[in-house]
């Protein structure tokens, strides 16, 4: 008898062992995951939840009426949830919250199930119902979570008020950036650019940042987003490839806007930031995949910036002559060589003489649309009228040039009531109804589309039904592939609050008519 209960007792103990072995190692794994999320390291962070689960569900499976249970079923349900799989996390997460009698235990459950009705869509009530008891937890940490969690449930469903209520009440990290997307969304710039101030002070991120500011840009002007960059920089370490990088991505939110002065002192400044940290790369706080100088080239992309600037305040085919010695000179040099090459050959197709009027059409869209220079793409149009001004081209490019040299409208609608009186485009410019309108940009959309075939990427003319849209066809230097990157923020949508990362919206079709109406 003493031998069998020994045996027992033996039993007993190495059965123990084991269980509480493994509901160890399913807590470590736990406790590793959230130390990696404090870090911003969500992809380690979801291999360790995902380790957690594992162990827990071996421990149910092999101890299923054990005084751990519990534990081991919320945190199954945590592990499986924080590691990407919230639909296989919905039976063991509901399946706690149905049995599970521990207030700690439930409030756990009930923020894993939080979690997964904001990641998978899932209604707004669903996550109430769900946070309704971590809301009020005694526990300072879970508390905090619940309040960032049901922050972000009430971004998505437009209550901002309330969204920021719950925001300024929590303590996560994501809570400060959350809270100004929200203040963003809510018409509040000035407000979100003060607290953008809080942001810089307690971490740095790089994706986050650029999200923030374009948010603000959109919101408040690109003068608001630059002066909160300053202070922003100003309060926080950053590598010199990340500045560099800021720096770039703020000039393009000026260049966007023609405050050319100012893009160009920050492509310089980005190039001065690069030198003096001892080069690009440097992500810190978590880069932005693909985008501008990820490889560390960001000096050499400043400079290509640089010279877009140079470009657009061109007047004459003459005035890029500099440009494209400088573009070749950066193309020949290694870093930032794609980029000066895309930005070199329009700039070569638009100094280049035209061979026929289709040809010296798509030059002066190229410098309105592609190179953003307006005056430049005025003179070419003008030139067009000029040198073929029997060209069904002609009084189309005037028009155009009304638009481009508004210093110059007079002489060129006398030019147009003298020469083209009978245009269906100077008919259309007076607000005259014209039935010859559309067979004749039937007529251009075919010449039109015949030279794109030949000089312009697939797909730059769009045309509709029976006419040409004649609004910017690009290409867009901002959807080069060597960028990997979004359009510029002047047409981005609005940041969505309580959805995490960058969301570029699809470019606008930024359409407009060639023919402007008569008010105008």
């Amino acid at each position: 008898m003493r031998r069998a209960a020994s045996a027992a007792v033996l039993v007993l103990t190495v059965t123990g062992c084991a269980y509480y072995n493994a509901m160890w190692s399913a807590e470590r794994f736990a406790r590793d995951a959230r130390r990696l999320e404090e870090r911003g390291r969500e992809s380690e962070a979801r291999t360790q939840w995902a380790r957690a689960a594992v162990k827990a569900e071996s421990v149910l499976v092999h101890h299923p009426h054990s005084r751990w249970a519990d534990d081991a079923l919320v945190l199954q349900g945590e592990g499986i949830a924080f590691s990407g799989r919230c639909a296989a996390a919905a039976a063991p997460i509901a399946r706690a919250l149905a049995t599970v009698t521990d207030p700690p235990l439930r409030e756990r459950a009930g923020l894993a199930a939080a979690h997964c009705a904001l990641t998978t869509g899932t209604s707004s009530a669903a996550a109430e119902r769900a946070l309704a008891e971590p809301l009020v937890s005694t526990d300072a940490r879970r508390r905090s979570r619940a309040e960032y969690l049901a922050g972000e449930n009430d971004a998505r469903r437009g209550a901002y008020d309330s969204a920021a209520a719950h925001l300024r009440r929590s303590q996560e990290p994501e809570a400060l950036p959350a809270r100004a997307r929200v203040l963003l969304a809510a018409g509040r710039p000035a407000d979100a650019a003060a607290l953008l101030d809080t942001v810089a002070a307690v971490r740095f991120r790089e994706a986050e940042w650029i999200e923030l500011l374009d948010g603000l840009a959109v919101a408040g002007a690109a003068d608001a987003a630059s002066k909160s960059l300053d202070r922003m920089l100003a309060r926080a370490r950053v590598p010199s490839g990340a500045r560099a990088r800021l720096l770039i991505a703020d000039g393009d939110r000026r260049f966007a806007e023609a405050d050319l002065d100012d893009a160009a002192a920050r492509y310089r400044q980005a190039a001065v930031a690069v030198t003096a940290g001892g080069g690009g790369g440097g992500g810190g706080g978590g880069a932005v995949p693909g985008a501008i100088g990820e490889t560390g080239d960001e000096g050499s992309i400043a400079r290509v910036r640089e010279q877009r600037v140079l470009a657009a305040r061109a007047a004459a085919p003459g005035d890029l002559s500099p440009v494209v010695t400088e573009l070749t000179r950066i193309a020949g040099a290694g870093g930032g060589a794609s980029d000066a090459q895309i930005l070199l050959s329009l700039v070569a197709r638009v100094s280049a003489t035209a061979t026929s009027p289709g040809a010296a059409f798509r030059s002066a869209e190229l410098a309105r649309d592609s190179l953003a220079a307006p005056r430049l793409a005025g003179r070419l149009f003008l030139d067009l009228a000029t040198a073929d001004s029997g060209s069904l081209f002609a009084p189309k490019a005037l028009v155009a040039a009304l638009a481009l040299l508004p210093e110059q409208r007079d002489s060129i609608v006398n030019v147009l009531d003298r020469s083209y009186a009978a245009s269906p485009y100077t008919r259309a410019l007076r607000g005259e109804a014209s039935p010859a309108y559309a067979a004749l940009e039937d007529s251009l959309a075919h010449e039109l589309g015949v030279e794109l075939a030949r000089v312009a990427p697939a797909g730059a003319a769009r045309v509709r039904g029976s006419g040409l849209l004649t609004g910017p066809r690009g290409p867009w230097l901002d959807d080069a592939p060597s960028r990997g990157g979004t359009p510029p923020p002047s047409v981005r949508g609005r940041p969505q609050p309580g959805e995490p990362g960058r969301r570029p919206a699809e470019r606008p079709t930024r359409e407009r008519p060639v023919v402007p109406p008569a008010s105008s």
